[in-house]
């Protein structure tokens, strides 16, 4: 058995779907891996003939199973692709100078490889004289671009202007991005390569920094563990991949002698359908449901200020809020963005959540918020995604302290924090899979604002307590159909913590904690649902604030 181990360095994947400009290639497929390996191969001056025996040897292989997460989907895992404009290459100034040269030398190269007649003697006679004019040409160009004009004409200083990063046009360019839980990924061939083969082929992937854009950072290894495929060649699959056969190597160099890394090209490979290998493998791959709260996210990171503990989130959330909206004015604001109607009353709707996200559920955590994050209702219209949108670029524009974006949210009693938003989160904390991956167990971050008083948790007396822990119980089952998700099979509560790092519930202020407003009974809660649920999943009566927080926990208990 032959296992090649790909780590992504940066934690991200950046490889552009063939069949979508718009969309990340996940999983990465074979062929690109043969490519990576093969511009390994030709990074040395001379090749070695071992390494390329190597390549050979792989092409001939049936195609890879593969070990790979398969918890990213459209919502999870992959960044929103947005349109940039860059600057264009230089090339469209001064143009392609060495195309005639490379053409030239291409028909001259077929022309020798043909049978030998008067008739193609002649004609290689010419091509090889014409590739000789345009060696001589490009010499020359060169040459010129060297001597230094005292005196250039408007245009030619119009040309050097425009060179400069910022005097050429720009034209859209995307860059998808997948952001995998798991950073590391596998190939996997049944057979295994006579031993000089094997050496040769570690060396190549020693070799191998990146796969797909120049930012997808790797590290690429031979591993010796057996590893549990997750894809497999299957003529019934409802996956395609790019695999490779033979001749592919020589296809690939045949290629890059055309295109010089400079024209357009399209990757040779062998489309293969693959399936996952258990229908059951993951539960991302069937959910049962999703909350009415979107995995559209807009995440902000603690970059300086007060620390806060999770207990003091509502009122960073508040803060959120207060700077974001309402120096715009509430009332002209739609309810699914403000959470009012018109007349000031609050909308029964879903609407725009405010989220502290507190560092839990770790042997380390310490409840310490991590940042905070604006969560985008499930359904928003797109005009109003676009107001939010907006309002967000103003008030970073209007009140960012420094060139870097950073914010500072403080009100009432809430000493100041700073923030900054971020696209891609270093800290667990702030992934959206920590929060959003499917599960069909989930436990509190922050305790539930209960929405009806089911009694005294608290009293030993004729049973009070127990039966209102069953009443309790009762109410965050309500408060799971409330968000759209199904009933859960059990809850248990508790006033007490239940994650490593959650702060027990008399360490948090009282909801909504506004005068002539009933505080509300808060508890932390087990929930177990009978089928995998996607998150997130807020509950009760401040999950707009972030009460009732919780945490996927995957079957083994891992996060």
């Amino acid at each position: 058995m032959l296992t090649i181990e790909v780590e992504l360095l940066a934690g991200r994947y950046s490889a552009t779907a063939h069949n979508d400009r718009g969309r990340a290639e996940w999983p990465p497929h074979p062929a690109r891996l043969f490519s990576a390996l093969v511009a390994a191969l030709h990074d040395n001056e001379s090749l070695d003939a071992q390494e390329r025996e190597a390549l050979l040897w792989l092409e001939g292989q049936p195609p890879p199973s593969l070990d790979v997460d398969l918890n990213v989907s459209e919502d999870i895992g992959r960044r929103r692709v947005l349109d940039v404009y860059v600057p264009v290459n230089d090339v469209t100034l001064v143009g392609d100078v060495e195309g005639p040269l490379r053409k030239a030398r291409e028909a001259a190269t077929k022309l020798a490889a043909e049978s030998e007649t008067p008739d193609t003697k002649r004609q290689l006679k010419s091509a090889q004289k014409l590739v000789e004019k345009e060696e001589k040409k490009l010499q020359d160009f060169l040459a010129a671009q060297q001597e230094i004009d005292m005196d250039p004409s408007k245009s030619a200083l119009a040309t050097a202007a425009a060179l400069l990063p910022n005097g050429r046009t720009r034209q859209v360019r995307t860059f998808p991005v997948v952001v995998p839980e798991r950073t590391t990924f596998a190939f996997i061939w049944p057979a295994s390569p006579p031993i000089t083969l094997r050496a040769a082929l570690d060396g190549l992937c020693k070799r191998v920094t990146r796969l797909g854009h120049s930012s997808s950072l790797v590290r690429c290894a031979l591993v010796d563990r057996p590893l549990t495929p997750t894809l497999v060649p299957d003529e019934d699959g409802d996956l395609v991949l790019r695999t490779v056969g033979p001749n592919q190597l020589v296809r690939l160099e045949a290629e890059f002698a055309r295109h010089q890394g400079v024209e357009n090209r399209v990757l040779p490979a062998i489309p293969k359908r693959y399936g996952r290998r258990d229908a059951n493998l993951s539960d991302a791959v069937v959910v049962a449901a999703e909350s009415i709260f979107s995995h559209d996210w807009v995440v902000f990171e603690r970059v300086g200020g007060a620390r806060l503990l999770s207990s003091r989130g509502t009122d960073l959330s508040r803060a959120l809020r207060v700077a974001l909206f309402e120096q715009h004015g509430l009332k002209t604001l739609p309810a699914s963005l403000s959470g009012h109607r018109q007349d000031g009353s609050a909308t029964d709707q879903p609407h725009v959540a405010f989220v502290a996200l507190p560092f839990v559920g770790h042997e380390h955590a310490d409840a310490s918020v991590q940042g905070c994050a604006i969560v985008v209702p499930r359904g928003l219209a797109m005009s109003e995604r676009e107001d939010l949108l907006r309002l967000i670029a103003k008030w970073e524009r209007d009140r960012a302290i420094d060139a870097d974006g950073t914010m500072e949210l403080a009100a009432g009693d809430l000493p100041t924090v700073r923030v900054k938003r971020i696209e891609l989160a270093a800290k667990v904390t702030l992934r959206l899979a920590t929060w959003c991956r499917p599960a069909r167990r989930y436990v509190t971050a922050t305790p539930i604002a209960l929405d009806r008083n089911p009694g005294n948790l608290r009293s030993n007396q004729n049973g009070t307590a127990r039966k209102a822990s069953i009443e309790a119980q009762q109410y965050v089952a309500d408060a799971c159909a409330r968000i759209g998700l199904p009933r859960p099979v059990s809850v248990e509560v508790s006033l007490a913590p239940l994650l490593t790092g959650s702060q027990p519930v008399h360490a948090f202020r009282p909801w909504p904690g506004q005068p002539g407003r009933t505080a509300r009974v808060r508890v932390h809660a087990d929930i177990r649902f009978a089928e995998s649920v996607r998150g997130p999943v807020l509950l009760g009566a401040g999950r707009f604030f972030g009460l009732g927080l919780c945490v996927p926990i995957p079957e083994d208990g891992a996060r």
